[in-house]
């Protein structure tokens, strides 16, 4: 009865090889498109890192450049002093 309905061994056969030769050009490009999502989502991770790095380094700047930071580095690193100081220099033996 499977015959009555036309559903032979060879047209199985024939749709099988028929779909993977439909397949076997579409193979590539999936596995390019995979790829190519995957560097998609490296991509926006690093984005989101670098704007994170972006945001620390620009809230550092801005606190370079207040005065009491530039007081800051001038007295500790620079040595220097207010007019009408006097700075002490600690000598040891």
């Amino acid at each position: 009865m499977s015959n009555s309905r036309g559903r032979s061994p060879f047209r199985l056969m024939l749709v099988g090889v028929m779909a993977v030769v439909l397949i076997l050009p579409i193979a590539p490009r999936i596995k390019t498109i995979w790829d190519l999502n995957h560097r998609l989502e490296q991509l926006e991770n690093q984005k989101a890192e670098l704007q994170s790095v972006n945001r620390d380094l620009e809230q550092e700047l801005q606190q370079a450049g207040s005065m009491a930071t530039v007081e800051k580095i001038a007295r500790e690193q620079l040595g220097m002093v207010k007019p009408g100081e006097t700075r002490i220099i600690e000598v040891l033996p």
